[in-house]
């Protein structure tokens, strides 16, 4: 059978745009069904479970709420910038967003005691994560989701070389923690 024959996915883009211009659910039921997850995923992996699934909700009445005169050239950018601010918004409103850098040395010896205790290597992977500035983790999960450096500075509004420089201090910080050559 030819792939898509008889499902043939239509881009988000059109879903966005029909959704917009007729009001109905059902293009935006599909665009939900496109993102929801891999957009959870992200949230939850920057958050905990209650504030990635408010997070999630509050991404989608802000999609349905959204002009519907504008038009948008990669949605699916779009909709992750949407859901990046709403988290830092809901992070900041609970008190709990964290911007500054741990240094070396305090980062290297928690990494290494927290992976002496993890005998699961995923487990290990998950902690070493955890650990990441939530820059630097949010880059290394952008890029894990599949965006480019370039969509990532886009995603982020930063400029190239910062966003390089996030994702070699992410990739140093797996090495060292899971000591591999990731």
């Amino acid at each position: 059978m030819i792939k898509g024959w008889l499902n043939p996915s239509i881009s988000p883009e059109i879903l966005l745009s029909k959704y917009y211009s007729t009001g109905q659910s059902r293009y935006l039921t599909l665009l939900v069904e496109q993102f929801n997850i891999s957009i959870f995923h992200y949230l939850l992996s920057l958050s905990n479970k209650e504030i990635a699934e408010d997070a999630l909700q509050s991404t989608w009445l802000k999609v349905m709420n959204n002009s519907k005169d504008k038009q948008h050239t990669n949605v699916k950018s779009w909709l992750f910038i949407i859901a990046r601010n709403t988290l830092i918004d809901e992070l900041r409103r609970q008190k709990k967003w964290q911007w500054s850098e741990l240094s070396d040395e305090k980062l290297v010896s928690d990494v290494l005691e927290n992976v002496i205790i993890t005998e699961n290597k995923l487990a290990g992977f998950n902690e070493a994560l955890m650990q990441l500035p939530f820059h630097q983790k949010e880059a290394f999960i952008f890029q894990q989701e599949g965006f480019s450096v370039l969509e990532i500075c886009q995603l982020v509004d930063e400029n190239f070389e910062t966003v390089k420089s996030r994702l070699r201090y992410a990739r140093k910080h797996f090495k060292v923690v899971l000591g591999s050559e990731s």
